[in-house]
């Protein structure tokens, strides 16, 4: 079971697994999102997911014209996670609500070219 929650635990998910992947994205949706240089989400099935306590959400045009709900706790404004019309299989939670950040290794970042100068991403990997 993977497990988290808001900042003051107002809104509890669950999910039976497994993680699908996990990435960090440097978009500046994402930057803005996270409030850093990018943001760390974990792709977890939609099937089987469950939410505890009241949320609330606002959707955004992906790039590739999709949308995008973007779900948040209301109390505390801590960002939970999103559900991409794109990948209407996922809910793309954000990796620092989870219960336990560490059970997941993002293996790739996405639009590093928007990433700040600062961010210390890791190297981009050579074919």
């Amino acid at each position: 079971m993977i497990e988290g929650g808001c900042a003051c635990g107002q809104v509890r998910y669950r999910s039976p697994g497994p993680a699908k992947f996990a990435l960090r994205c440097a978009c500046r949706s994402c930057q803005r999102d996270s409030g850093g240089g990018h943001g760390t989400h974990v792709a977890l099935p939609r099937a089987g997911f469950e939410v505890e306590g009241e949320t609330a959400s606002w959707r955004r045009a992906g790039r590739s014209g999709l949308g995008v709900t973007k779900v948040f706790c209301p109390a505390c404004g801590c960002p939970l996670y999103g559900l991409p019309e794109r990948a209407p299989w996922a809910a793309m939670v954000a990796a620092g609500s989870l219960d336990d950040p560490g059970q997941i290794a993002p293996g790739r970042v996405v639009y590093r070219e928007e990433a700040p100068p600062w961010d210390l991403l890791p190297p981009e990997e050579k074919d």
